[in-house]
């Protein structure tokens, strides 16, 4: 016998964390019809709140638990099989989600048949297009029209509208398109109008507007996405997403410290190697720390990633990737050439390029700011030979990054130009370094503006600034700090330069 519930969720379930403590859980609220047992819908729609959020590993839990309540429900080999599947990261587990799906049959026609309503075919068509045959890039390009055509036949249907609103940011391939992306904003704000609860609308509101330009948007999202889904560990962080665009430095480090201690606090012991959300919250800590001038707190939170790699480092890269990027950042911001942080060396095993890139890039500052060129050049060189490996020469790699929009395939270029130009300007030759560091800024200023941590590790027309304050040509240096400013919105390096040159 079969059950068409529809239920309105504002979730509130006990988890015992500890003995003694209980901790309520909150997600946000939809509704969502589906056909099957009552219990298996509670346990269903948990899941899909999760899946908003982002909380793939415990969304799957729940789908799993519907599964084992009420076998027929369908709906919940969907949430599975799509849970597999993190889109926006580009993430994918194929293999696992199209098991999933095969628990419902083995063909698309089989699975179909196993939906009681029209709209569930519908939604189990949508995966069967993203899990079917074709390139991956073919796959996501045809959900997206699957799922624009379902939000389009049920356009009361809220979540068939964010899932659509989501696919239009995780399809804009080369970068942030902002048309797309203020497309995706629109739909997200006619799913509030109706349901100011939804985690979806709220998650993926954020991510239409967080960039300098249009992250004011995002104010009020910031604000209730925590508030509406405090027990999602990426909600926590979400936030800062707009408070960092905007130089709101206090509020973003406030929400990513709250996002990284929830983590690690559903750990078994503290000290076990942190999740991937952990770490995403704690690398941005330094980061805003370092934007309030607050260079000792940001080194204290450093110290814990250290302490990871110190641990774990060996056993697996993530680690060292954050620590390679966090340390970068610290020594970029608070110009402590002569610190601890100063003569770290950190094997290359297991690194991303942007990751061996940026350690071999501060490493050359590091060298020609205690007066070592000859050292900064050897770090210049190993950069071209990583590029020469990696890309085929430099020369390819410029050619790639000027057809690209992404800013981790051009932060290697930009560094390397970056790096050349100041050993030049070191070298005396300061019209070579602003040709050098100006083609860099360019280069950079082709993109579009972004959030968060600086990615590469320090602007370009901020450096480009610094030269030219260097040089005397006050002028210039002014408007290329302005102009980093915004793209950056708050960045202290580039506040206090300006500051210097009022001095």
């Amino acid at each position: 016998m079969y059950f068409l519930t529809k239920i309105r969720w504002v979730l509130t379930a006990p988890l015992l964390i500890a003995a003694f403590f209980v901790h309520s859980q909150e997600y946000g609220s939809t509704d969502f019809e589906a056909t099957g047992l009552p219990e298996a819908h509670e346990a269903f729609t948990l899941g899909l709140l999760k899946m908003h959020n982002f909380e793939y590993a415990d969304a799957l839990e729940s789908f799993k638990e519907a599964q084992a309540i009420d076998p027929n429900f369908t709906m919940a080999y969907w949430g599975e099989a799509l849970a597999y599947d993190q889109f926006f990261w580009h993430r994918h587990d194929l293999e696992k989600s199209r098991a999933a799906m095969a628990k419902l049959g083995s063909t698309a026609e089989e699975r179909a048949s196993r939906a009681v309503t029209q709209r569930e075919k519908d939604y189990l068509h949508t995966i069967e297009v993203l899990f079917g045959e074709g390139s991956e890039h073919e796959r996501e390009v045809a959900y997206s029209d699957a799922l624009q055509a379902l939000h389009e036949k049920y356009p009361e249907d809220l979540d068939a509208a964010a899932f659509y609103a989501l696919s239009i940011l995780a399809t804009s391939y080369d970068g942030r398109d902002y048309a797309r992306y203020m497309k995706a904003g629109a739909i997200t704000e006619s799913i509030l109008a109706v349901n100011p609860r939804h985690p979806g609308a709220l998650h993926y509101n954020i991510h239409s507007y967080d960039d300098p330009i249009h992250a004011p948007l995002g104010l009020r999202s910031a604000k209730t996405y925590n508030e509406v889904a405090p027990s999602a560990v990426h909600a926590l962080h979400m936030g800062s997403h707009i408070y960092y665009a905007l130089g709101m430095w206090e509020l973003g480090v406030e929400r990513n410290i709250r996002s990284y201690e929830e983590d690690v606090s559903r750990q078994a012991d503290p000290n076990d190697p942190y999740g991937g959300q952990a770490y995403h919250a704690l690398t941005w800590v330094p980061y805003g720390y370092q934007q309030m001038g607050d260079f000792e707190t940001a080194r204290e939170y450093i110290g814990r990633i250290e302490k990871q790699v110190e641990q774990y480092g060996d056993q697996a890269s993530v680690h060292r990737n954050h620590y390679v990027t966090t340390r970068a950042s610290f020594l970029v911001d608070s110009l402590d050439w002569d610190g601890d942080l100063a003569d770290v060396q950190i094997s290359h095993d297991g690194l991303s390029d942007y990751a061996i890139t940026t350690d071999l890039y501060v490493d050359g500052l590091v060298a020609l700011n205690r007066g070592d060129v000859d050292k900064s050049r050897s770090a210049l060189r190993m950069m071209n030979m990583h590029a020469g490996e990696e890309m085929g020469g430099m020369s390819s790699m410029e050619g790639m990054v000027m057809t690209s929009a992404r800013r981790a395939d051009t932060a290697p270029l930009l560094l390397r130009l970056a790096l050349e130009g100041q050993i030049e300007l070191a070298s005396g030759n300061a019209e070579k370094a602003v040709e050098l560091i100006s083609r860099a800024e360019q280069i950079e200023g082709a993109l579009a503006s972004e959030y968060g941590p600086a990615v590469p590790v320090q602007p370009m027309a901020e450096l480009l600034a610094d030269v030219y304050r260097e040089t005397g040509d006050n002028e210039m240096a002014r408007k290329y700090y302005e102009l980093s400013l915004t793209r950056a919105v708050g960045r202290h390096r580039s506040l206090e330069g300006l500051a210097k040159l009022s001095d």
